[in-house]
């Protein structure tokens, strides 16, 4: 004969702090400010994961998705050899601003708009009419991977015209390097003096225009670029550095502001409002829309943190005489020393144009002029439904974008 027990044994304890033997499960202890939980944090409660602090043990490594809220344990590297449960210690700190940009689930204007108040040291705004918010100082987290290659985030821009009415807040970003140096426009049917370059101070037709929005660097090509005066040009080879397919699906239409000013001894604000006014040179257009132009003289100015100067000293101070003021170039990554074209005109001549030269003050310049050629960084404006996904904004670790 054979006799049966039959019985029930019941167990409670604390999950996150269990201990007995069960080799291959994975059990938690979270950490929230440095003190133990036996919960996580929600996600709209501005934490996340320290990846530095937090580890596994037997070989397991944890990290964390922000933006599904979460935690990813790779085993690729696990042993049971111990014979031990997989213990994962989670330490959640306080949001910082990359952390709050990628975990924002937003457009990537609304995000960097959003988290502002989280670094106000490389983000400020511009105080005008539009609000606009700017990455300054000598080398702000503002880089950005796009085309294969590193842009840089010049801002947040506001009320940008998509061209059909429709205004929008959008990222604008520049190139960090330069594609080569070449004139703004080199038309031999300018019109100008006998002695004149014969370049046109019109953007929406310029030589330049056409090479970054359907020529060469747009196709992704080889071609000629403007060079020489009166309409010579020289081979240019855009095969590697053209824009891509990916980056051209991101970079919308806007309505660009052809405004032009008087003078280059204006400060930062005054070229603002002369860039969206209508004094331009006889018969030119005051905006232009599509994809690929230049900086403007205001985004430059914008950029500086001012260092001991102070930013708003600086921006008061005319943008032709910068080369006094040394805090204020060199305390803005736009600045590099060398000549910059930049998009804005000059209203009182037909082939003028403003550029940064390398003692950091903003001049004058003729578009065709060939001893004038100057360092061309394609400025764009992204599409407003673009993301942020990834990365935290240096050099070593740019954002990465998605639609």
């Amino acid at each position: 004969y054979t006799s049966f027990a039959v019985f029930t044994e019941e167990k409670q304890f604390n999950v996150i702090n269990g201990t007995y033997q069960d080799p291959g499960d994975i059990y938690f202890a979270v950490y929230i400010d440095g003190e133990i939980t036996n919960t996580f944090p929600s996600k709209d409660s501005g934490y996340t994961l320290d990846t530095e602090r937090s580890s596994c043990t037997n070989g397991a490594t944890i990290t964390w998705d922000n933006t599904n809220w979460t935690a990813i344990v790779n085993l690729s590297n696990y042993s049971s050899g111990n014979m031990s449960r997989t213990k994962c210690t989670m330490y959640f700190k306080e949001m910082e601003f990359t952390d709050s940009v990628i975990a924002c689930n937003d457009t990537a204007a609304n995000c960097l708009m959003k988290n502002a108040s989280k670094n106000t040291i490389e983000l400020a705004y511009d105080e005008t009419v539009d609000n606009n918010l700017r990455y300054i100082g000598a080398n702000p987290n503002n880089y950005v991977s796009f085309n294969n290659e590193l842009w840089r985030i010049i801002g947040v821009m506001n009320n940008i015209d998509d061209g059909t009415g429709q205004k929008e807040s959008r990222l604008k970003i520049i190139r960090n390097e330069f594609i080569g140096s070449y004139l703004w426009d080199n038309k031999a049917d300018g019109v100008g003096s006998s002695t004149s370059r014969y370049g046109s101070n019109d953007w929406s037709d310029s030589t330049l225009q056409v090479v970054l929005n359907s020529g060469a660097y747009w196709n992704r090509t080889s071609g000629q670029c403007p060079y020489g005066d009166r309409g010579v040009t020289k081979a240019c080879d855009f095969t590697t550095s053209g824009l891509t397919t990916d980056a051209k699906n991101m970079i919308g239409n806007a309505v660009w502001n052809l405004g032009g000013a008087s003078s280059f001894s204006n400060s930062t604000s005054t070229f603002y409002a002369s860039e969206r006014g209508a004094e331009v040179y006889s018969g030119r257009p005051t905006t232009w829309t599509g994809k690929v132009a230049l900086m403007y003289p205001s985004d430059y100015g914008y950029a500086t943190s001012g260092g001991n100067t102070g930013r708003d000293t600086c921006l008061s101070y005319s943008l032709s005489s910068w080369d006094g003021y040394s805090d204020c170039y060199s305390n803005n990554w736009m600045y590099v020393m060398d000549r910059q074209w930049l998009l804005s005109p000059q209203n009182q001549s037909s082939e003028g144009v403003f550029v940064i030269i390398g003692n950091g003050t903003v001049s004058g310049s003729s578009s065709g002029d060939s001893n004038f050629s100057s360092r061309v960084n394609p400025v764009v404006y992204l599409s407003s439904n673009v993301k942020i996904t990834n990365g935290d904004g240096s050099e070593s670790n740019p954002f990465t974008l998605s639609l």
